[in-house]
């Protein structure tokens, strides 16, 4: 009898075999963030590298058939650390649900203090050098070479080879309030007519604010797109 038991057990084991697949925690990992990866190379002209932490499983056992990864929550934005919602499928059928935690790092060549920085001091080529970095916790916050260009000082000291930060430091605006703008006008992508302006706020560059038409006093709100230029959809 136990001998018949033995038999069946094996008989059935080997079917299921015939019908599943085992991918492993390493294939998984990779897969996933590569996804993410792809996704995120969209978001930032920085260098993006994704790992998956850990998986709750060292064989992930699935039906047999082609499978693939949906990132269903948690690749709209680039977080530094974060647990991703991933959903499996097999041969585009639903299967099943991983929450997998997920480190994010970027990297881009941004302005560091290349000497000793004082308060009050203007940021120049001289003072700064370009170095790539990690910049996953401040990429909002980095400074580029482009930035050169611009009129900038510190509001605080920097130490030799400190990331410059944009919190701390001053910068002349691209539109200052009061100041004389031109507005552009753009319908479907075309420019229409463009006006004399004034802006109601300081702005930099993919800033929006508010302009003053001169001649007849109308506001508008538009995107600043360079020094002294607002572009306003109509």
């Amino acid at each position: 009898m136990n001998k018949i038991l033995t038999t069946a057990l094996i008989l059935m084991i080997s079917a299921l075999g015939v019908n599943a697949q085992s991918v492993s925690s390493a294939d998984v990992k990779t897969s996933v963030a590569k996804i993410l990866e792809n996704g995120y190379k969209k978001m930032t002209d920085g260098d993006v590298e994704v790992k998956v932490s850990a998986t709750p499983f060292a064989q992930l056992q699935l039906p047999d058939g082609k499978i693939s990864y949906k990132i269903v929550q948690g690749a709209d934005k680039i977080v530094p650390r974060d647990i991703k919602r991933i959903d499996v499928y097999v041969n585009d059928a639903f299967v099943k649900t991983l929450n997998l935690p997920v480190q994010t790092t970027v990297y881009k060549e941004v302005l560091v203090a290349s000497d000793f920085i004082n308060r009050e001091q203007a940021i120049t080529k001289d003072c700064t050098e370009l170095k790539k970095v990690d910049v996953s916790l401040r990429m909002n916050y980095v400074l580029s070479e482009k930035m050169l260009e611009k009129e900038i000082t510190t509001k605080k000291a920097f130490q030799k080879g400190e990331v410059l930060d944009k919190r701390f430091v001053k910068m002349r605006p691209d539109v200052a309030r009061n100041g004389d703008v031109r507005i552009f006008f753009v319908s479907n992508g075309s420019v229409m007519i463009t006006i004399d302006g004034t802006a109601m706020a300081d702005g930099m560059t993919g800033d929006y604010v508010n302009v003053e038409n001169k001649n007849y006093k109308k506001v508008y709100n538009g995107k600043v797109i360079g020094e002294n230029k607002v572009l306003v959809n109509i």
